[in-house]
């Protein structure tokens, strides 16, 4: 029986330095599971009071930093395969993770301290290296049908300029989208592929899981536009409007998906979990700017919580085992913390008083705890089949 692959990237070529730096997703998976474990805790603690932590710290690292290191891993996993370029290591993936660090030291310390605000800047540093990195990759190989990735990515950096000059608050919104626009984009191409190639084998047919092909940029532009229309503060009907518009395109892509067909296979099910939270949250995004029937922050949650969250988490998990030549099977501990991080999500948008907003982001840490715990030393270790990145 025919099987269908489309791996994110192999090495290309032999590596002598640390394993860490072999290829760009290792340390940048390691830094996004190590991330979403001490953004949230710390927020949590914020949020309780414990500690001096902003409501602006939280949604900017979670946004330009969290996020900005899964992007990134996967990117410099993905874009060698699509370019047949040399794989993403050492000497610019090291400054990249130093440029990463950089800024999130530099906003912790212009949140602890004003007379340090200046240090935040260093956050400007990373994002604008990966997208000359990406784009210099997709464009010198004239590779079109990505050409919208590195146009998206430098989009995200003015949204970080403008979180740093002009208004943080709708700066940090307009980059969820952003991410959205990008995780969108890349989902609609790996979650059919990556289940069509499990149900073929599963069920030993040709069975078949597309895409409608106007889809794509239909919704990368809707979500642009949204996140514009969110940085200029357009009337909440327009952002309504496009919010619904949004969500019923993204039901409608999975229509041949073949979900249901999946709940046998963690790996595969928890991509479809992840991604239907896009078309919840743009709904209940819309339902919130049209009417006053819900919290805007809840619907946001469902986006970032549930979508960005747990399509990071699935897109790691599954990546982390592929390129360390492992079998592409989510272990009992991995399928904890898909469940739990659902489970976030679920309290985080019904939030029915402040201690659910806490009891969601315990949850949280939990599930990318036992993400770290599984995956941070497949991370750090050679591959097992000897094979070089």
């Amino acid at each position: 029986m025919a099987r269908v692959f489309l791996d994110i990237g192999e090495p290309v070529q032999p590596y002598n330095g640390p394993v860490l730096f072999s290829s760009g997703h290792r340390v940048f998976f390691l830094f996004t599971a190590l991330s979403g474990v001490a953004f949230l805790l710390a927020w949590v603690l914020g949020y309780m009071g414990m500690i001096d932590l902003s409501l602006t710290w939280h949604g900017h690292e979670m946004v330009f930093g969290f996020s900005s290191a899964a992007i990134g891993g996967f990117l410099m996993a993905a874009v060698p395969k699509w370019t047949s370029s040399k794989n993403f290591v050492g000497r610019p993936v090291v400054i990249m993770a130093i440029f990463w660090l950089l800024g999130r030291v530099g906003i912790l310390a212009g949140e602890m301290n004003e007379a340090f605000v200046y240090l935040a800047w260093l956050d400007l540093l990373y994002l604008p290296m990966l997208s000359y990195e990406i784009a210099s990759r997709i464009v010198g190989a004239q590779n079109k049908r990505n050409f919208i990735v590195p146009l998206v990515l430098v989009l995200w950096c003015l949204a970080n300029v403008a979180w740093h000059f002009w208004d943080t608050a709708n700066a940090a919104r307009a980059g969820v989208y952003m991410i959205i626009a990008i995780a969108s984009l890349i989902s609609a191409r790996v979650i059919p592929a990556f289940t069509q190639n499990a149900l073929r084998m599963k069920l030993q047919t040709n069975i078949t899981c597309t895409t409608p092909q106007w889809t794509h940029l239909a919704t990368v532009v809707l979500v642009l536009l949204l996140a514009l229309s969110t940085l200029f503060e357009a009337p909440d009907v327009i952002k309504g409007v496009i919010a619904s518009v949004t969500a019923i395109v993204l039901v409608y892509r999975m229509a041949r998906w073949h979900s249901f067909k999946t709940l046998d296979n963690p790996i595969v099910w928890v991509l479809h979990a992840a991604y239907v939270w896009l078309p919840i949250g743009f709904a209940l995004t819309g339902v919130a700017h049209l009417t006053d029937y819900l919290n805007a922050n809840q619907a946001l949650h469902a986006l970032t919580t549930g979508g960005i969250g747990m399509l990071i988490l699935a897109v790691a998990s599954r990546a982390a085992l592929g390129h360390s030549g492992r079998p592409l099977k989510a272990s009992g501990l991995t399928v904890a913390a898909y469940l739990i991080v659902t489970a976030a999500t679920f309290v985080r948008v019904i939030e029915l008083n402040s201690n659910w907003v806490i009891a969601s982001g315990l949850l949280w840490v939990i599930g990318y705890g036992l993400f770290a715990a599984v995956y941070a030393p497949i991370l750090i270790r050679p591959r097992i089949d000897g094979l070089p990145g």
